[in-house]
């Protein structure tokens, strides 16, 4: 499990992005956008923060051209990388220890700046206990008051006595001073003076004097050892540094050749071992734990190397020579088998053979499948899907598996040569991958788009200036942009309609953001929740519910309609029993039965308590919603009432766009956080509709 979760990252300064602003992280989410609108630059930028191999920011490459020369002098002074991550309860735990009697932060949020160094902020901020000079104040009191008593044990050592007294006297009015200059001696400063006037004490020993001194040393021990631990920011930040995630990139440029010049990627190792194909083939290699060193060694034939120069051969070089080749060949036969056992497991659409073959300098990687198991083809011939995928995989498993940590997924447009089938497919793929790493990747393919969790979607744009924006509050007016969305929208209806026999059709997209959340928090505490096998369609609005109920028939599937308590609602329910649901009348289900509540909008089963903290974000200024605002009944007339009172313009969309807020909320949240009350009603909702099939 994760110590820490990248809940939120933000990019500055960096090619053509001056600010994206914080944008939220789910355990999957999309990129997506027209081609150049930023999606890579935010992908490479995030790549670095703290990626598996050292790839350290360029300045001259990456921060924005069009302001280089006017602003960039010290690359300490740009932030280009902020993470915002959640602490789990486990590692809080061990950081409560350092930031005792303090609470432990909830979160940590690092950000890395074009010279490389990373700086550390904390929420709730981190507060350093202080410590107060008195008690070494007072030491030093109760040390100069001892040395004025210091009496000479014979009349004629007076006059030494009266030496050691001025001297201790003198030196603890200036070690006074040195202390006193200090409010805090938990500061670096303060650390140093403890420390020198401990020592000067220790000089001040001697037979007469030891009692003092080791009373002094044992008053200021304890301060002492408190001002010289390490600050606790630095302390946690050190714990926080073992479990940082590293961030993996992958792109189609790292897509394995299957033609392997050994003596060339040997040198390209030592020169460019960034270069994503050459990380690539590095990746292949330390897969089954060999090295193109060792492979190339194997392969070195001392017989051919003294044939050139003329030279004699020898029984023990043939020998050797045959030991050598033997062994290549037998890594390499045990590495086919291990890489083809293992990467079975991941790619489902077609079973693989994949043998490694070294033949002198070259190194070549044949594949064969179940359909025709005996032909064995080139990587390079089969399917760029294939070979993005076997790529991928090998990179993805040594890098996380090398950095020991929670490897944090970037994949740039991933899967851009699979069959629309089998992106559905790599979609499956990534929800898998993310039970253990999170996972952001870019597309403009709608395949790619997972349409029942359009929330997870982040929209990329380039305003006029050629700058990038990304949506995150709602959905951006780019044609281009948006068009993969509704594509994927709609063929998750599309397949609820050919693929699903239990079918929910709601009114829009506040009650499908809304319902499904839900139901993962009821299942996660143990209420009621929609079976697995029901689907919820969203209408697109109340007069489209008939229309909608209408395809669904038509391919001889009956779904189970739910409206709103409202009169357009009742009108469509009337409407549906008279045509298309006669003598199925339960298979209609009114919200307003199930909750008692006149009038009522799938808002109403959350309540105003829940939905107004997050409908204030978008609005100019804060709603509140007295007696007089409840005349009529249900939460959205409340609303609107408050907000009319208040000459508050309510935008466009506003209730799915709460809905999509919430729904992302939730899924960070535990059942727990919720009301109990609002989890019960859904519950309720959740049996209700369960009855209808």
């Amino acid at each position: 499990m994760a110590r820490l979760t990248a809940t939120e990252f933000k990019i500055q300064n960096y090619r053509n992005i001056d600010d994206s602003g914080w944008i939220p992280l789910e355990t999957v989410t999309a990129l997506v956008g027209r081609n150049e609108s930023g999606k890579t630059a935010l992908l490479k930028a995030l790549h670095k923060f703290n990626p598996a191999t050292p790839q350290p920011y360029v300045p001259q490459r990456e921060f924005p051209r069009d302001r280089f020369t006017r602003d960039f002098r010290n690359a300490s002074d740009w932030p280009v990388s902020s993470v915002k991550f959640s602490i789990d309860e486990d590692l809080r735990r061990t950081l409560a220890a350092l930031t005792a009697p303090n609470d432990p932060p909830k979160f940590v949020l690092p950000t890395r700046f074009y010279d490389g160094s990373i700086r550390y902020k904390f929420e709730p901020e981190l507060e350093e206990a202080e410590i107060a000079p008195d008690t070494v104040l007072t030491a030093i009191d109760s040390f100069s008051n001892g040395a004025m008593r210091l009496a000479a044990p014979a009349a004629e050592q007076e006059d030494t006595y009266a030496a050691i007294r001025k001297d201790l006297l003198e030196w603890a009015e200036t070690a006074r001073a040195q202390i006193a200059a200090h409010q805090n001696l938990k500061t670096p400063s303060g650390a140093a003076a403890l420390k020198t006037v401990y020592a000067e004490a220790r000089d001040k020993g001697r037979p007469e004097t030891a009692d003092l001194v080791q009373a002094f040393h044992a008053a200021i021990t304890k301060p002492m050892s408190a001002a010289m631990v390490p600050p606790v920011v630095e302390r946690v930040v050190r714990e926080i540094e073992k479990h940082l995630p590293v961030f993996i990139y992958f792109e189609n440029y790292g897509v394995l050749d299957s033609a392997i010049y050994l003596p060339r990627l040997l040198e390209d190792l030592q020169r460019t071992p960034a270069d994503p194909k050459v990380r690539t083939i590095d990746a292949m290699f330390k897969h089954v734990r060999l090295t193109a060193a060792e492979i190339a060694e194997l392969g070195r034939s001392q017989l051919q190397e003294r044939r050139i120069r003329g030279e004699a051969e020898t029984p023990e070089m043939i020998r050797e020579d045959q030991e050598k080749m033997e062994l290549r060949s037998i890594k390499l036969n045990s590495a086919s088998n291990d890489i083809t056992a293992r990467f079975s497991a991941w790619w489902k659409q077609r079973r693989h053979s994949i043998r490694y073959h070294a033949d002198g300098d070259f190194f070549r990687i044949w594949v064969a499948d179940d359909r025709r198991p005996g032909t064995e083809i080139e990587l390079e011939s089969r399917s760029q899907g294939f070979q993005w995928f076997f790529s991928f995989y090998l990179v993805f498993l040594v890098e996380s598996e090398e950095a020991h940590k929670e490897a944090i997924l970037l994949l740039d447009e991933p899967g851009l040569h699979l069959h629309p089938t089998a992106q559905q497919e790599l979609i499956a793929f990534f929800e898998e991958l993310s039970q253990k790493n999170q996972l952001l990747y870019s597309t403009h393919s709608p395949f790619l788009i997972d349409g029942e969790h359009l929330h997870r979607v982040r929209p990329v744009t380039e305003d006029d200036s050629g700058h990038s924006r990304i949506s995150v509050n709602g959905w951006p007016k780019d044609r281009d942009t948006i068009f993969p969305l509704q594509a994927a929208a709609g063929y998750a209806m599309v397949r609820g309609l050919f693929q699903h026999a239990k079918n929910v059709l709601v009114e829009g997209m506040s009650e499908y953001f809304y319902l499904h959340a839900l139901s993962l928090l009821c299942r996660a505490s143990g209420r009621t929740a929609l079976p697995e096998d029901i689907y919820i369609t969203p209408c697109g609005g109340t007069p489209m519910v008939a229309k909608i109920a209408a395809l669904f028939l038509g391919q001889q599937v009956r779904p189970v309609v739910l409206l709103d308590g409202d009169q357009a609602a009742r009108i469509q329910r009337d409407n549906l029993m008279k045509e298309l649901y006669v003598g199925h009348d339960q298979q209609i289900l009114m919200l307003d039965s199930v909750l008692g509540v006149p009038d009522c909008d799938i808002e109403d089963l959350l309540g105003e308590a829940v939905i107004l903290p997050v409908l204030n974000t978008m609005l100019p200024q804060p709603l509140a919603i007295t007696a007089a605002d409840r005349v009529n009944s249900g939460v959205v007339k409340h609303i609107k009432a408050a907000a009319a009172r208040n000459t508050i313009a309510l935008p466009e969309g506003w209730k799915p766009e709460t809905a999509r807020l919430l729904a992302a909320e939730w899924s960070l949240k535990k059942p727990g956080d919720l009301p109990a009350a609002v989890l019960d009603r859904a519950a309720t909702l959740f049996a209700e509709i369960s009855k209808r099939f």
